[in-house]
């Protein structure tokens, strides 16, 4: 478990989860940025940018005119963060910056703040966000991407070793002080920053046996987390390993129990301020 309570900890087998994960969620992250007022030349502010891949979701629709600034801790993820960037052709538009969210702060005002999988990871995001939000330009956008870990049966018919792997995500998370279903909590989250109620959405990815993505997800989920599991003590079922050979169990587990698998909820929350937003 990494020191400042990432559970899932920034190795390089993490970075490359991250990015598998992005195009899982891709389809949904675009999504909530459209719906929420990411427009064409648009300054965005992402926060804990990790390997890079919503900072350029962001710079695809905020185009040539616009300009993101992605902000995470890890030095290391702003290094890889930037070298990605370059290769694929966002230099000059998009830029990363080493920095806790608690300690950021910058003399430009953004027409958008936006992040993915972040606000679920802070002590206190009501807080943070609150601090984050003056530097919105009056009017600005505030979008945000959360998840939901906390489905008490995500398969049917049953599939007991993949409940219990996917039960696992859930309470490493809580052990390393992360909140696994917080797209339940946008909506107090936002108020409590000052901002004015979001408008909400959710999606949620459903699968079927072996061949779905949801598959590869929880695999890679586990290999990352296996510090953290270790470190609190939990186990993986019998017959699973940390492995390359733990996707292929999985998936075979369903397709024995022809399950159906309903994947992790997708939140998407979005709101502009205002003039009287009482963080002003």
């Amino acid at each position: 478990m990494s020191d400042d309570g990432y559970v899932l900890g920034y190795s390089e087998a993490e970075h490359r989860r991250l990015r598998a994960q992005a195009r899982l969620l891709q389809p949904w992250t675009e999504s909530f940025f459209r719906s929420g007022g990411l427009r064409e030349g648009m300054t965005v502010l992402d926060l804990g940018a990790g390997a890079g891949d919503v900072s350029m979701a962001a710079a695809d629709i905020v185009g040539a005119a616009g300009h993101v600034v992605g902000v995470d801790r890890d030095a290391r993820s702003v290094e890889r963060a930037t070298r990605r960037a370059q290769e694929a052709g966002y230099s000059g538009r998009v830029e990363f910056r080493t920095a806790a969210l608690d300690d950021f702060d910058a003399d430009t005002r953004f027409d958008a703040i936006v992040g993915r999988y972040i606000l679920l990871y802070l002590p206190d995001p009501g807080k943070t966000l609150r601090r984050l939000t003056r530097l919105l330009r009056t009017g600005g956008v505030v979008i945000f991407h959360e998840i939901d870990m906390t489905e008490a049966q995500p398969t049917w018919p049953a599939c007991d070793v993949w409940d219990d792997s996917y039960r696992l995500v859930a309470e490493v998370f809580r052990a390393g002080g992360a909140q696994p279903g917080f797209g339940r909590r946008l909506h107090p989250t936002f108020v409590d920053a000052g901002l004015p109620a979001p408008e909400i959405q959710s999606f949620t990815p459903v699968g079927a046996g072996s061949e779905s993505m949801i598959v590869d997800w929880l695999a890679m989920s586990l290999l990352s987390l296996e510090p953290a599991l270790t470190a609190t003590g939990l186990t993986l079922p019998a017959g699973l390993s940390y492995d390359d050979s733990l996707g292929d169990r999985l998936g075979a587990a369903l397709d024995e129990q022809g399950s159906q698998i309903v994947g992790p909820a997708q939140f998407g929350a979005w709101t502009h301020t205002t003039e009287s937003s009482s963080f002003r």
